[in-house]
């Protein structure tokens, strides 16, 4: 039996038509309910829905309200889900709306990097408003120009990831600061930036490996903004500690003296013995003299050795010679013979910067960028900077860079406000603030003097010195391949259960898939190096 809307409890409007809201009788109390004239349709008033309801006074009331409210939740979920998958496309391609000046910016970093970048980019907005003819970047004297500014906090690597999530999708920033070391893997995606490069000329030019570390495929998709390169940092509370006079059970008790400038890989390995200690003769030990670096840490002395990975503008594989094995044997040396480095079941869950600045270890390889963090440690007025040591091939060292890119294919109006974001960042103003923070050196040539500081700081002195020896990593289109493949296989030398076949090692690397598909002659050089042997 159909119910009237009053039967169910609905007080129908006066006069007809008009919407009435009130509670149906099955919130009312239970005794209520037993003037109902049938318990027949008892589910009928169950499904009433909980929230006020609209209904009509003719028709079917109950079923109206939910058909409104079943199509209400379908359009808001669907664009809920619609704006979650579209957000970012709205964004790149029409986001800007009202604000047709306005381009977005990328970067990675602690929270005082989003700090320096905001500074710089309200600089920018600033010097460059949008309004009047002077200062119209696009021909609107009505519209200001604005930087969005998007970035990641924390480890670059997930900044990386999300730029290349980014390109799949086509929502690319217009500008991005990126790594060089995976900067190749994706330049295509960049725009061409060689006549920014030629208008800063000498002398304040950028520094000359930042540019062409930057230039690909014979397009300048990339300039460098700021760099550092590697030296050795020393810890003087480890040197102190470890020349004490002898305790019993003590490792040793010679004196340790900081390394001097012109030190040797010689004079390097009789330090970092003395510093590695037994302090209670337990048998464990409490104090290393290094900590073990990656092999892109590790270049500077594998090329101070006289050995490299590639060669011939990085299209042949050349860690196959008998320099190559003397380093990577030195590399093994450090953790399995002479012990001076711990390994990772001695120190689990610890990373350099921490083993460092607990005293863990005594010296490790790093660049400018942990200048810092030291500031803010017991550490800021004691640590010091050495270069790295000399080798059979003399001294070297790697150098990186940070760089801004531009992505392809802007609109007219982005691409300018682009171009002359790019020449602010590059300006002497904001290279002498980057550079005045100590992260890391600037690019541009005349801005190397606010790094210095005033006095001069001898520990950046260091890093500025060793620009006459630097060099960049090898600048390949698959470098995350090739560099979990060094990896996987350098890790084998540093297994103490393994015997020392550095010989193995590195024939079994020169003949691993990664490398014999990016570089063909690998396994002929190396099948050339065993023939010599």
């Amino acid at each position: 039996m159909r119910r009237s809307p009053a039967a169910l409890g609905w007080e129908t409007g006066k006069p007809a038509g008009r919407w009435m809201f009130r509670l149906p009788h099955v919130f009312r109390w239970p005794a209520a309910q037993e003037n109902q004239a049938s318990h027949m349709n008892w589910h009928r008033r169950l499904a009433v829905p909980s929230q006020l309801a609209v209904h009509r006074p003719t028709g079917q009331p109950g079923q109206l309200a939910r058909t409104l409210l079943r199509w209400a939740v379908r359009i808001a979920a669907v664009s809920v889900i619609g704006w979650w998958l579209f957000a970012d496309t709205y964004a790149r391609h029409w986001g800007t709306g009202g604000r047709p000046n306005e381009i977005r910016f990328a970067h990675f970093g602690t929270f005082r990097d989003y700090e320096l970048w905001r500074s710089i980019i309200e600089a920018f907005e600033h010097e460059y408003p949008g309004t009047g003819e002077a200062g119209s970047l696009t021909g609107k004297t009505d519209s200001p120009v604005s930087i969005r500014q998007e970035y990641v906090v924390g480890l670059a690597g997930h900044y990386n990831v999300k730029l290349r999530q980014q390109i799949l999708s086509g929502t690319l920033p217009d500008v991005a600061l990126v790594q060089l070391g995976p900067f190749h893997e994706i330049a295509d995606h960049f725009a061409d930036l060689s006549h920014l490069a030629d208008a800063l000329s000498a002398p304040d030019a950028l520094d000359p490996t930042g540019v062409a570390a930057f230039r690909s495929l014979g397009r300048q998709a990339g300039l460098p903004v700021s760099g550092g390169n590697l030296m050795i940092y020393c810890n003087t509370v480890c040197f102190e500690r470890a020349g004490k006079p002898a305790l019993p059970g003590r490792l040793h008790g010679t004196g340790v003296p900081l390394p001097r400038d012109d030190w040797t890989i010689d004079d390097f390995l009789q330090t970092a013995r003395l510093l590695t200690c037994d302090f209670d003769g337990d048998g464990s030990l409490d104090q290393f003299g290094f900590w073990l670096p990656r092999w892109v840490y590790y270049l500077p002395f594998l090329w101070s050795f006289g050995g490299d990975v590639t060669s011939d503008g990085d299209t042949r594989w050349a860690l196959t010679d008998q320099a190559a094995h003397q380093a990577l044997a030195f590399y093994r040396s450090l953790a399995v013979g002479d012990r001076v480095c711990p390994r990772d079941e001695e120190v689990p869950q610890l990373f350099q910067d921490v083993g460092f600045l607990t005293g863990k270890v005594a010296m490790c390889v790093n660049g400018p960028w942990f200048e810092p963090f030291l500031a803010e440690t017991q550490l800021a007025d004691t640590y010091v900077v050495r270069p790295i040591p000399k080798g059979p091939a003399g001294r070297k060292t790697r150098i990186t860079w940070d760089g801004i890119v531009i992505a392809r294919d802007l609109p007219a109006g982005r691409r300018q406000i682009a171009e002359r974001f790019v020449a602010f960042v590059l300006s002497k103003t904001v290279q002498d603030r980057i550079a005045r923070t100590g992260r890391a050196l600037p690019a541009r040539i005349a801005s190397v003097a606010a790094y210095l500081g005033t006095p001069v700081d001898p520990r950046r002195r260091c890093f500025v010195d060793g620009l006459a020896y630097s060099r960049t990593q090898p600048l390949l289109a698959a470098f995350g391949e090739v560099d979990r493949a060094i990896n996987r296989h350098l890790d084998r030398l540093l297994d103490p259960r393994r015997a020392a076949n550095v010989a193995q090692v590195l024939d079994d690397l020169a003949s691993d898939p990664v490398i014999v598909r990016h570089f063909p002659t690998s396994r002929a050089n190396a099948q050339e190096l065993e023939r010599g042997r």
